[in-house]
């Protein structure tokens, strides 16, 4: 009789899942804390460094759009950023967060419209 060693690695890994799932509910819910606020702030961090390197990489895309538009992808930006680091706690009593999701969805989509609007010739 052969064992399948991959099926035998796969089920060791998802109860090693399941595992520390379980443990984490009993007495690791600090822990987990602050490893999710760490990686919330890496998470915005990241996003901070990709808007910088977007600018750097079309500065003149953005000298071309027109002031309105510089301040609204502006606003949305600083909007996102907000909503990913105080939403869910502040809007929490409003809101589900599923619907901070999805204000953070409207605004990314707003700052698409307004690229794309700005690349429209008139």
């Amino acid at each position: 009789m052969r064992i399948n060693w991959v099926g035998v690695r796969n089920f060791l890994i998802i109860a090693a899942i399941a595992g520390l799932v379980f443990v984490s509910q009993e007495g690791f819910g600090a822990t987990a804390g602050s490893l999710g606020l760490i990686i919330q702030v890496l998470f915005v961090a990241a996003l901070i460094v990709f808007g910088y390197n977007y600018f750097r990489q079309n500065e003149l895309a953005w000298l071309v759009l027109k002031p309105w538009q510089r301040y609204v992808i502006i606003a949305c930006g600083i909007g996102i950023a907000f909503l990913l680091i105080g939403g869910f706690p502040l809007l929490g009593d409003r809101l589900t967060p599923l619907g901070v999701i999805a204000l953070i969805a409207v605004l990314v989509l707003v700052i698409i419209w307004v690229v794309r609007e700005s690349r429209r010739f008139r």
